[in-house]
């Protein structure tokens, strides 16, 4: 199957080299922003990758299944386009900014049978399954804390003026999103959806720059600390009455599992083996677009929809942005939208308006398709 990505940003550049030489699936192009044209030049130059554009139809025409690796915000506009153009997605955490999107991205892969992955990389680490396994032995579950936190390499950037995806609200940026959503998929994947979760963090410049999400399970407590503006020791601690399972390592990492029970020794775990992180989720989503396994994608995208944004209830007023819908001020910025021009005769392909609906009728015929900096 023929893969092409979108986006030549760090999490592109980092799983790059184990990706075409050791993955399932034939890397087939590079799809950049014309500013990053010539950077989609070099790495397809470096891996031996045929083909690169900034034409999003264009790398559409060339492959089977694409991988979007492009800011948050745009994750959800770029999978509809290929979902709708008859493509498989990967798409980078989180699948979408909120909840119902995520929603509405899972129906149109279920419609048109097409398979629809989350690239959350804790799902598919064979640790994580480990954990499964253990999980029956801590006894009954009373406390789970997630703890991820990373002094950003953009925060100095932040805090001198400038607004980097990353931090900014008008890109779905900010820990909970970029952190904070590894903590949750870890903890909705073992629990299932909350009764209730809130979200208290600390603002600055209107986006979170760490913050904690409390989630009220019936009979326990799951708690998930984000943070971009500070640094701390990684932990992930599952606590129950008969004993504790603890990983010293962030959850999209997943590592070594030590099941410490009241009585008895200590037992000691690592599964994973010496490979990219993104290795086993891109394995698993080859076997199952190959084999047809829709059981898998449909299982998989309803963990993406219970740990998807939107869960969380506001604490307060400034921390809206996390409500189940967008405020009124969480307008797309005009250089974010999707451009097209007159069509060549004869191409079609179904795009997404600006409100997130279908525009003549679901079709619309195009010449160019661009994407404007997008490059996370």
């Amino acid at each position: 199957m023929k893969l092409g990505i979108l986006g030549t940003g760090k999490i592109v550049q980092e799983f790059l080299p184990w990706l075409v030489e050791h993955t399932p699936f034939t890397v087939q192009a590079v799809c950049s922003t014309p500013r990053s044209a010539a950077k989609a030049a070099e790495l397809c130059a470096q891996y031996q990758i045929p083909q690169h554009t900034t034409n999003y139809f264009e790398l559409l025409q060339w492959v089977d299944v694409v991988y979007i690796a492009v800011p948050n915000l745009q994750h959800a506009r770029y999978a509809r386009v290929a979902l709708e153009a008859g493509k498989h997605v990967i798409v980078e955490k989180p699948m979408a900014v909120t909840a119902a999107e995520t929603e509405e991205l899972a129906a149109l892969a279920q419609r048109k049978r097409l398979f629809l992955f989350e690239a959350m990389t804790t799902q598919y680490q064979p640790n994580y399954a480990k954990l499964r396994e253990l999980l029956p032995r801590v006894g009954t579950v009373r406390m789970v804390q997630c703890s991820f936190s990373q002094y950003s390499s953009r925060y100095d950037a932040f805090c001198a003026g400038q607004t980097p995806p990353v931090f900014d609200p008008l890109c779905a940026g900010g820990a909970l999103m970029d952190l904070g959503v590894y903590n949750v998929s870890y903890i909705v994947g073992l629990f299932g959806e909350p009764n209730k979760a809130v979200y208290a963090a600390n603002m600055e410049r209107n986006i979170d720059t760490s913050g904690v999400l409390m989630m009220d399970y019936s009979g326990f407590k799951a708690v998930s600390l984000a943070a971009k503006d500070c640094a701390a020791p990684a932990r992930c601690i599952i606590q129950g009455t008969k004993g504790y399972i603890l990983q010293k390592s962030t959850p999209n990492y997943c590592g070594g599992v030590t099941f410490h029970p009241n009585e008895g020794k200590e037992e000691h775990y690592n599964l994973n083996g010496d490979r990219p992180r993104q290795a086993a989720e891109f394995e698993a989503f080859y076997r199952a677009m190959t084999a047809g396994d829709q059981e898998l994608c449909a299982r998989m995208l309803d963990t993406s929809i219970a740990a998807a944004p939107g869960c969380a209830s506001p604490a307060t007023d400034s921390n809206a942005f996390f409500s189940g819908t967008r405020p009124d001020n969480y307008a797309l910025p005009r250089d974010l939208n999707i451009h097209l021009k007159p069509a060549q005769s004869g191409q079609v392909c179904a795009v997404s308006d600006k409100k997130g609906g279908t525009a003549a009728g679901g079709k619309l015929n195009y010449e160019e398709y661009q994407y404007q900096d997008f490059d996370s």
